[in-house]
């Protein structure tokens, strides 16, 4: 009798958590998408604006720009711009309706904002489209939104970040001409969108489809030139001066490069020096010029390597939402890790694509990147001065942060091993559309 009573308490208690569980899940979907929204208002408008927020604010330099377009000077041909020109029209923006640097800022803020939204309504309609409960999706792109921090709302990269989400999202609905479009929208706010491009190029190759090669590439090289196009007429030198600028940078302080350098130097192995130019605190030296050289190739190297490997692992037929998701975080951090510029606020185009990981692999990935943010939250802004000046903590936070970033990437590759099982393509956080 004893042992029937509790397993029929037993039986009762798993009941009641089925219950619970279910009642969680059957709050309409809409309304775990309204919690979401107003969490993610508070969060950029309140948190990051008070006990969690920046020393330092970029929007002034955006704004710099957007004044002299509207006091009539040309970009490229009147004074020098370091970003793709579409980029503009997020700082043009704001200036519309702010005459003063202040008012900019907040009104900056809003666009983030509404960027940050149109990814999480994303992430929501990806959620549903797998029959899966939003809160799930939604909680990882909020923890993603946490631990970058509140520079998502000094900066800029929120804008091709969400752009991406959106060119896989419509790439995966089978609507490539869109996505492609979405992808070059992209590359021409900040340039390294390209590293998806040819992720899509795999899948029609692998899929036999090469009609969508040509539509892919033609529509991509048509909205990109469309935007560059006035540019370049204008002011052709100008305009590839911007490229010229990049390729002319040298080791920036918080790059994988940078972190082996200054311990290289902390062990007497060689000698380098933190100089600050192009607008960023870079290292100097011997090493680090070959590190330039190396930084030319290294990223062409690895991405390679990268796309044979997603090349062998495509799946065939419809694209897998949470593989294509794999596939662009490997690139993305690849470029990451490779390059020799590596600033804080590009931990910010992760954020999309974390909630879109499927298989076992996605937790550590989460928890990793989790770690990185914080790491990098406490080199920038609260200890980028001992940074520049050697400090043997501030060296060590930064290589663990470079570190785990490689691991991450690492993690990514793995993942991609694991074959197509059902658990990988219908489970938490992705699948087959």
């Amino acid at each position: 009798m004893t042992g029937g009573a509790g397993k029929g308490n037993q039986s009762k208690m798993l009941e009641v958590i089925r219950r619970t569980r279910n009642i969680i899940a059957g709050i309409s979907h809409k309304w775990q998408l309204a919690i979401f929204v107003a969490v993610h208002i508070l969060i950029l408008a309140a948190l990051f604006n008070t006990v969690y927020k920046s020393t330092f604010v970029f929007s002034g330099l955006y704004f710099g720009y957007a004044s002299q377009i509207m006091d009539g000077g040309f970009p490229y041909r009147d004074f020098a711009l370091e970003y793709p020109p579409f980029s503009l029209l997020f700082f043009i923006l704001p200036r519309l309706a702010a005459p003063t640097w202040q008012i900019y800022s907040i009104w900056f803020q809003a666009e983030v904002i509404i960027f940050d939204l149109i990814g999480l309504l994303v992430i929501y309609s990806i959620a549903k489209r797998l029959g899966k409960a939003p809160w799930k999706m939604l909680s990882i792109y909020t923890v993603g939104l946490l631990a970058v921090g509140p520079i998502i709302g000094q900066q800029f990269d929120i804008f091709p970040a969400v752009m991406v989400l959106l060119s896989l999202y419509y790439f995966w609905l089978g609507k490539h001409k869109t996505a492609w479009a979405l992808l070059a929208l992209g590359a021409m706010t900040k340039i390294y969108p390209v590293v998806i491009a040819p992720i899509f190029l795999i899948y029609y190759i692998r899929n036999h489809q090469y009609i969508r090669i040509r539509d892919g590439i033609i529509t991509f090289a048509a909205v990109s030139l469309a935007i560059a196009l006035p540019f370049l007429i204008m002011s052709p030198d100008g305009f590839l001066n911007f490229f010229s600028y990049h390729a002319q940078r040298g080791i920036q302080l918080e790059s994988t490069y940078s972190g082996f350098l200054l311990v290289a130097d902390k062990l007497d192995l060689t000698s380098v020096s933190v100089v600050h130019n192009f607008g960023s605190y870079n290292v100097s030296g011997q090493l680090a010029d070959t590190c330039v050289t190396i930084s030319n190739y290294l990223p062409v190297v690895l991405l390679f390597i990268a796309y044979w490997i997603i090349y062998k692992r495509m799946n065939l037929g419809k694209p897998d939402i949470a593989r294509m998701g794999a596939y662009s975080l490997l690139a993305v951090l690849i470029l990451l890790i490779s390059s020799r510029i590596l600033s804080p606020q590009y931990l910010i185009w992760l954020i999309p694509l974390l909630p879109l990981l499927a298989g076992r692999w996605r937790y550590p990935i989460w928890i990793l990147f989790v770690i990185t943010g914080a790491l990098t939250y406490y080199i920038f802004p609260w200890h980028y001065t001992e940074l520049a000046q050697y400090n043997s903590g501030a060296i060590a936070v930064l290589m663990s942060r470079n570190i785990l970033l490689i691991v991450m990437a690492v993690l990514a590759g793995v993942s991609l091993f694991r074959k197509n099982e059902p658990e990988y393509t219908a489970a938490d956080g992705g699948g087959g559309g």
